[in-house]
């Protein structure tokens, strides 16, 4: 899945909930429907709606969608 910055992230579920369908996110983010997929998906594992947490900043948010990907960065 293609790594999207946390702006583009917040906008796909501010979207969703607002209830456009993917190919609507996908046009209008300028996103692959595959790639927003999943994010929705794993938002969804996640228990992640919108509107986030106010407190919820963008390196928290990339901790919980990229937990792998920190560790391994930080070893």
């Amino acid at each position: 899945m293609k790594r999207l910055p946390m702006r583009k992230i917040r906008d796909v579920l501010r979207l969703s909930a607002e209830g456009l369908s993917t190919r609507q996110i996908a046009a209008s983010l300028a996103i692959g429907r595959t790639t927003l997929r999943g994010y929705l998906e794993r938002a969804d594992e996640l228990g992640l709606g919108w509107p986030l947490p106010p407190e919820m900043s963008d390196t928290d948010l990339e901790r919980l969608l990229y937990p792998r990907m920190r560790t391994a960065v930080q070893n």
